[in-house]
């Protein structure tokens, strides 16, 4: 139903974009549109999407998780003369989110969430979960984990720039939305395929980030601790996700690169059970974009490292 929905709201946004008076996909310095985007998925999307014909104004930089990130005096007096801001909205970055408050009406500022279906920031793993407590109140805006929002986005996006007065490369825009989204619909495929039969559904995670990859991989999460990263879970909190764990012949614990590994660590030896990297593709540091790294490859390594632990066949 997902893959669906997206081609459907796919030729939808084809037929929008489509709309325009050129095919002339040479645009000058000057007619290129200035399109910002919070943090790195997003920045992606409209790298993509957009390409030589808008100038990306990217609002993390390489390598900084976004949730707490800062703007600049000089990126805020940049956005202030962008023509559209891509966002997550829901409290994720409340430094960018307080600044588009007072943007001039000549900004068009978009929540992304509101383009794509969201999840409760509650988790439930099950019914012997009833001690750990990991309860939180509002969406949780991990949206960008599974490759169906990606691509719905990506229509947002495309749409969204193809409505600026001065943006005249509609037919290119459209043609690069199709590659990219057969790009995430490939992911999204794979993610389907890889875990129809596996020996374990349980995802045992430092943060809890990957609800949306979970719910579209049919797994459970367990998380250690919260949506918001900084929130350092209690010594219950820690006995509780290593109970469950255990229960569950649970063989790896995973943790991002970019945040703490001790509470990972610490659930793994009550379980007796290793620990190993993912990526919730919050950021990428500069090397990787250089090396050519992609949200693409980043999910497939994901997928690859998550469904060896869980025993996949």
């Amino acid at each position: 139903m997902r893959t669906v929905r997206v081609i459907s709201l796919l030729t939808m946004a084809g037929l929008l974009v489509g709309c325009g008076t050129s095919e002339n996909s040479d645009t000058t310095d000057a007619e290129r549109i200035t399109v910002a985007a919070s943090f790195y998925p997003i920045a992606e999307i409209v790298q993509r999407v957009g390409g030589d014909d808008v100038d990306l104004l990217a609002l993390t930089a390489p390598g900084i998780e976004p949730h707490d990130s800062e703007l600049s005096a000089k990126q805020l007096d940049e956005l202030s003369k962008a023509d559209i801001v891509f966002y997550i909205g829901g409290g994720f970055q409340p430094d960018l989110e307080k600044a588009i408050e007072s943007l001039p009406s000549s900004t068009t500022a978009v929540d992304l969430l509101q383009s794509v279906e969201t999840l409760d920031e509650e988790v439930s793993v099950d019914d012997a979960q009833d001690d750990h407590d990991h309860a939180h109140s509002g969406t949780d805006p991990h949206v960008w984990l599974d490759p169906a929002n990606m691509a719905e986005m990506a229509i947002t996006i495309a749409t969204e720039i193809s409505k600026v007065e001065t943006f005249d490369a509609t037919t290119a825009l459209t043609e690069r939305l199709n590659a990219y989204s057969n790009e995430l619909t490939a992911v999204g495929t794979l993610i389907d395929k890889t875990f129809a039969s596996c020996e374990r559904k349980e995802l045992v995670t430092a943060h809890d980030a990957f609800t949306y990859f979970a719910r579209r991989a049919n797994l459970t999460t367990v998380p250690i601790a919260g949506v918001d990263p900084e929130t350092e879970p209690s010594a219950k909190d820690l006995e509780a996700t290593a109970a469950i764990a255990k229960k569950s012949n649970v063989t790896t614990v995973f943790f991002e690169e970019i945040l703490p590994k001790a509470f990972a660590d610490t659930v793994a030896q009550l379980v007796g059970a290793q620990v190993a990297s993912i990526n919730a593709v919050e950021t990428i540091s500069q090397s990787d974009l250089d090396a050519g790294v992609t949200y693409s490859s980043i999910m497939k390594s994901n997928i690859s490292a998550i469904s060896t632990a869980l025993g996949c066949k």
